[in-house]
């Protein structure tokens, strides 16, 4: 049987005071009273002055007072230990959660951190339309109560007497102010509502009611993680709210009372109805005419379409992120609303993400299909969902996990996030396989591209419907709709690293820390120690530079035994292919990469010179000062190879890159401001000589396939003896450029 629900104790004020009384004389308090007054000589004089029975009557009404005004006060000694009221004081530093947003070069928001998405209203911002709403919903006598709506309250418990509950609680606006900015508790008390209801009282005190409503609009939560009506008018109408409809106001009101179960977005018709009981009580309360509230009732919601927006500098961005949380607090990222401008270019960072991960795709199908990512079993695949799709259409150009519904030799379909899509033989031709059915299977998950809408099919699939409408006597029928196609793809297992900077400056303009934030948030630009292969090559050439030597200097390239660390002639370079050339200028060494004529060089400026050399040029990991340190053996990260390449084509003057211009407070206040540092490390004349000798790297050399480019281009390929790293670092007069690709595990390429 179920466990019966006991009886809810109702709040009696006459009841308490009998009990209390009661329990006085049983403490025998009156008796005490009265033998006080026998005793005491005003009272004697009082009697002999007032009949013996008036006297009597007088001496219980004082008993009964002192009596009543006890209880009073220990009943008030007890509320006030129980309803602790917080210090309005608070209001006066009044500081809300607020967005830490990430601002681009050109000025636009790429990344936002809170645990409150908020943006706030100024006093006075509130439109009409939307004040109407809100009012007519929550509270008609705003203007006209002092914080407390008595009408209301009597109203509601006579309510609440009819059904036995506490079903409706009467707050004003003020009171829901006071219960969300105070953080009081939710639970129906009455402990909590004679909190509100004091603090609701000292609020109108302090403030005006255009300052209640407008706190009110900017702490209130709107669900999805949106505080405050105007983050949740760019949320779920991508418009300022001074543009807000009646029937979109009175969404946003419908979803106040209970945000976490009125999702417009999972459950439209709720909401709907909500927002049609809001405009219907607008109409009674004259805030808009009858034809209004028509033509309102018969408005969708007109939400804004949610789809999977790219999101360009994810790794750049936790860069900055760490930077805030070290040096400010995890506090300031996610409450505090700091303004950080960075140095990022979204046009370079999203053309920067396209061509790293399309160029790592295509190493990566050099490999061959590696097999569907895995095969649902239970779930039905025309029913079946995946978390990873997004909540509305999947966009052109995009990567998106599918599911295999049916398979023929030619064709297959495809869904993705509820939408249908064919996969022919040609969009999965780098497979090399013949038939569709030897790739998948109904029931597989794999990654698909969804490729642009053919024009040509979209034409003429149009033209043909023309020509069918425009024929007389024939039967007219609706033309097929043109389905989507997608190519099959596969997530690379490798990784890279890009870096964009702009040599005078230092400015980091894009930044790819891997193939992909979400599957990996490590960044291999900053945080990843890599061999460097062949790309160490120039500080060899530009210490020797320094030393004296010339491009047109030679070296005699053939097989030659260094000591090497462990102190014996045990260490034999070897070119690639096993092929030496003899006599060779210094540029041509440089040019066809040679690891004999480098390590010989090396041995001849002096090792220890060539560290310091690329120690001025910005590399600051350890070197190894052993022979082979000129075939890069040593493990540097991306951004410092990268800095010591800009401040070759920087002509010499290094500037260190960064990431951050400035960090600003919520009032604009400048909490940092980046002051650039520039030194001149190498002489602009051997800056000069060595630039022109790695313009022919690309002219001649071993990146001639960048030639093609027509850039002003100097640089420089690495490769690792074991084809686990591959490098290009270049640059041109303005940027520095440096790309690598490899496993996060050793692994190896392919040659």
């Amino acid at each position: 049987m179920p466990t019966p629900t006991p009886p809810q104790r109702r709040f009696e004020p006459r009841g308490l005071l009998d009990g209390a009384l009661a329990r006085l004389r049983q403490l025998a308090v009156v008796q005490r009273l009265e033998a006080w007054a026998d005793r005491s000589p005003t009272v004697g004089r009082l009697r002999e002055a007032v009949p013996q029975e008036q006297a009597r009557g007088l001496r219980r009404r004082a008993i009964q007072l002192a009596v009543v005004l006890g209880v009073g006060a220990a009943v008030g000694v007890g509320v006030g230990a129980v309803i602790h009221i917080p210090s309005v004081e608070s209001l006066g530093d009044f500081a809300p959660s607020l967005i830490t947003e990430l601002h681009a070069v050109d000025g636009t928001v790429f990344r936002g951190y809170a645990h409150e998405r908020r943006m706030l209203l100024e006093e006075g911002e509130i439109p009409a339309n939307l004040k109407n709403v809100l009012l007519a919903a929550e509270d008609k006598n705003f203007y006209q109560h002092g914080g407390l709506d008595l009408g209301a309250i009597v109203r509601s418990s006579l309510i609440d007497l009819q059904e036995g509950r506490r079903a409706y609680g009467a707050s004003t606006l003020t009171m829901q102010l006071a219960r969300t900015y105070f953080q009081l508790s939710r639970e129906k008390m009455w402990k909590r509502k004679i909190e509100e209801a004091l603090l609701a009282v000292e609020l109108e005190k302090r403030l005006s009611k255009e300052q209640i409503l407008t706190l009110y609009c900017n702490v209130i939560n709107l669900g999805e993680g949106r505080y405050g009506f105007k983050a949740a008018s760019l949320h779920y109408f991508g418009k300022e709210v001074a543009d807000l409809t009646m029937p979109e106001a009175a969404t946003l009101v419908a979803i106040l009372p209970r945000p976490s179960e009125r999702s417009p977005y999972r459950k439209p018709d709720v909401v709907l109805r909500y927002r049609n009981i809001i405009l219907g009580r607008a109409l009674r309360e004259g805030m808009m005419t009858r034809a209004e509230h028509d033509a309102a009732i018969a408005t969708p919601l007109g939400l804004i379409k949610r789809e999977r927006r790219p999101d360009p500098g994810r790794h750049l961005a936790e860069e900055v992120r760490r930077h805030l949380e070290a040096n400010y607090g995890v506090e300031s990222i996610y409450d505090r609303g700091l303004q950080v401008y960075t140095t990022l270019d979204v046009t370079m960072q999203r053309a920067a993400e396209r061509v790293a991960r399309d160029g790592l795709a295509q190493l990566d199908r050099r490999k061959g299909w590696r097999n569907a990512t895995y095969r649902l079993e239970a779930p039905d695949p025309d029913s079946a969902t995946l978390p990873s799709w997004p909540d509305g259409s999947p966009r052109s150009g995009e990567w998106y996990e599918g599911i295999v519904v049916q398979v023929a030799p030619t064709e297959a379909t495809v869904r993705i996030a509820g939408d249908a899509f064919t996969l022919d033989r040609d969009g999965a031709k780098w497979t090399g396989a013949a038939t569709l059915t030897r790739l998948v299977k109904r029931g597989d998950v794999a990654w698909f591209e969804v490729l642009p809408d053919d024009e040509e099919r979209a034409a003429k699939a149009s033209s043909d419907r023309q020509h069918e409408a425009s024929g007389e006597g024939r039967e007219q029928h609706a033309a097929p709709p043109i389905q989507r196609r997608v190519a099959l793809r596969q997530e690379p297992e490798m990784e890279t690293a890009l870096l964009l900077i702009e040599s005078s400056t230092g400015a980091v303009r894009a930044m790819v820390g891997g193939w992909d934030f979400s599957r990996s948030q490590f960044n291999r630009t900053t945080q990843a120690k890599r061999q460097v292969g062949s790309a160490f090559k120039p500080f060899v050439y530009g210490a020797a530079i320094e030393a004296g030597f010339t491009p047109a200097d030679t070296l005699f390239d053939a097989p030659v035994v260094f000591t090497g660390a462990s102190g014996t002639l045990d260490y034999s370079p070897r070119n690639y292919k096993r092929r030496y050339l003899g006599i060779l200028t210094l540029r041509r060494a440089l040019e066809d990469s040679i690891n004999v004529s480098a390590t010989k060089l090396l041995d001849l400026v002096g090792v220890e010179r060539v560290i310091e050399f690329a120690r001025r040029c910005g590399i600051e990991s350890g070197l190894p000062p052993y022979p082979s340190l000129a075939l890069g053996t040593a493990d540097l990260t991306p951004m410092e190879l990268a800095t010591a390449f800009s401040t070759l084509g920087n002509q010499g003057l290094r500037v260190d890159p960064y990431m951050i211009e400035r960090i600003a407070a919520r009032d604009g206040t400048v909490l940092e401001q980046h002051v650039p540092q520039a030194s001149q490390v190498v002489q602009p004349e051997v800056a000069y000589v060595l630039t022109h000798m790695l313009r022919g790297v690309i002219q001649r050399g071993t990146a001639g396939s960048a030639a093609k480019l027509g850039l002003d281009l100097a640089g420089k390929t690495g490769t690792t003896d074991s084809y686990t790293d591959a490098w290009f670092v270049g640059y041109t007069p303005r940027y520095t450029l440096l790309v690598w690709v490899g496993y996060d595990q050793e692994r190896y390429l392919g040659r």
